[in-house]
């Protein structure tokens, strides 16, 4: 049971100390502003205990017997491939959304690429609880996309991309990329006006969905006020759009 419970704490721990590393100051900065951005607006902290962050050293929060649990804002969806492998500060927080409950939070990816000045890839994401969707990755084409396609034919991954009609949707077919395991049953949730609404919003990031949620991310960091009120914007556009 002890060993179980020092699991759970590095879990959480890990972040946060990660956080502090970087800059106590400033973690704790970062702290302060989700806590009065989430108060002000009624939204929910995943996990309460940070709170205390803001006025703690990190000897205390090892201390504190509050920090037994981490609640992960990437929790249900390492099926995406983004999320398989990463990390998360420790401030996500729900909201609703029309109706839909949606998490809210940063998420760095370790990358080994010598151009990467930060040394992570990270994402703002948006983790909407919506079960029943097919499964689908829709997406802008980029550099990335075009690698991908490569390493998995070289890998001999089965193909699994679902073409739009052109002709009907030049905007679609020229600028987005859509994969799934069943073409059929994406194309019939992703009517002819949720296709016109992808083509007129030029999202900036990815859409993927699992058994329970769809997830919006792009690329970035949430920090401020204002980042988090457009980014929120976007999600609720989409949930609006789609769901």
């Amino acid at each position: 049971m002890n060993y179980f419970i020092a699991v759970m704490a590095l879990l959480f721990f890990v972040p946060v100390l990660y956080g502090l590393a970087k800059g106590p100051s400033k973690f704790r900065k970062q702290a302060k502003q989700i806590i009065q951005y989430t108060s002000k607006k009624g939204y929910v902290l995943a996990n309460p205990s940070v709170s205390q962050i803001a006025d703690s050293s990190a000897m205390e929060l090892l201390k504190n017997p509050a920090f037994k649990s981490f609640v992960k804002g990437s929790e249900d969806i390492g099926g995406i491939r983004e999320f398989e492998n990463g990390t998360e500060d420790p401030f996500a927080f729900t909201c609703i959304l029309r109706s839909k409950e949606v998490m809210i939070f940063n998420f760095s990816v370790p990358t080994q690429s010598a151009n990467t000045q930060s040394g992570s890839i990270n994402y703002k994401v948006a983790k909407i609880k919506n079960p029943g969707l097919p499964r689908f990755h829709l997406g802008k084409h980029s550099i990335v996309d075009t690698v991908e396609n490569i390493v998995d034919k070289i890998a001999g991954k089965p193909k699994s991309d679902i073409h739009v009609d052109p002709q009907q949707f030049p905007e679609f077919s020229e600028h987005f990329w859509l994969k799934g395991p069943d073409g059929t049953s994406v194309l019939t949730f992703l009517s002819a006006d949720k296709i016109r609404f992808l083509e007129s919003a030029k999202l900036k990031g990815t859409l993927a969905t699992n058994a329970v949620y769809l997830v919006y991310f792009e690329f970035g960091i949430m920090r401020s006020e204002s980042d988090f009120d457009s980014f929120i914007a976007t999600a609720e556009s989409i949930i609006a759009s789609l769901l």
